[in-house]
């Protein structure tokens, strides 16, 4: 079980943005006293989760081969009409079901356009992440033409997202080809956060930040505005590994630490429809 030791810290010296920090010689050790004995990849799951907490970033995480193969079933985006104010709920979703997720958000948002609302509310509330991708998709309308947001590297490298033709990319690589979004909607956008609100989730909250005509609402996120990157172990198990912190349009960098939002409120919505009635 050594080789499958070595192989996961491997992936975690070279690619965790925190691992110039770590005592890799004392931290290859711990791992293989506590593993001496392992007869199976998962006896070494928790010494392999010990090195990971002690790199200090709580979006790094080990996924079982069990959960990698079967991803719990997730929603997809809902919306209503409340006077003139249209509502897109999105709930966190995992890359496995993308392509429902776009297909029904983008068909929710169409009939949202189609009352003509004179402002929008994203509720991010509750949506604790998994792939950012789809749910940028579903708003991009929301978020108009442009890059909206960066994910930076440990050495100040970047690589941006946004919407592009009416397409979401990333990079120079093109998200959902089939799906042309509906084009912007130049509206003021009130955006709803709270603990719950975390990773993908707050990767959509920072693609709206830095907009003076969006305002959020809520209680601080769950402070994972980090970019994982997945990457497979021998027995089908797979390590998730933060390489990068996300930055907003104006180059605000976040990180591990929660995002408050303009206006700290339990009562989000209501006040996120006041603003809304009051002129934005």
């Amino acid at each position: 079980m050594r080789a499958y030791v070595d192989g996961a810290l491997d992936l975690l010296e070279r690619h965790s943005i925190e691992s110039g920090n770590a005592d890799w010689p004392a931290l290859r050790a711990q791992a293989h006293a506590a593993t001496a004995h392992a007869r199976r990849p998962e006896d070494t799951h928790e010494a392999i989760r010990a090195v990971i907490d002690a790199l200090g970033n709580r979006h790094t995480h080990l996924i079982t081969a069990d959960r990698a193969t079967s991803p719990p079933r997730t929603g997809v985006p809902t919306g209503q009409v409340t006077g003139t104010i249209a509502t897109v709920r999105l709930p966190k979703t995992h890359a496995r079901y993308g392509r429902e997720y776009v297909t029904a958000g983008l068909k929710t948002l169409r009939a949202l356009i189609a009352h003509h609302p004179t402002g929008w509310i994203v509720d991010l509330r509750g949506n604790g992440g998994g792939a950012m991708h789809p749910m940028l998709t579903v708003v991009a309308p929301l978020l108009g033409e442009g890059e909206r947001g960066t994910f930076v590297g440990p050495r100040g490298e970047t690589t941006g997202w946004g919407v592009r033709r009416r397409h979401l990319y990333t990079g120079t690589g093109r998200h959902f080809r089939l799906h042309r979004v509906p084009p912007a909607q130049h509206r003021p956008v009130a955006v709803l956060i709270d603990g719950g609100t975390a990773s993908s989730g707050e990767a959509v909250l920072v693609s709206f930040l830095g907009d003076p005509t969006v305002r959020t609402f809520g209680r601080p996120t769950g402070g994972l505005a980090t970019g994982n990157q997945t990457f497979a172990l021998k027995d089908g198990a797979r390590l998730a590994i933060t390489t990068t912190l996300m930055a907003d349009r104006t180059g605000r960098t976040y990180g591990n630490a929660p995002i408050a939002p303009h206006v700290p409120t339990d009562d989000a919505l209501t006040k996120a429809i006041e603003w809304i009635e009051a002129g934005a």
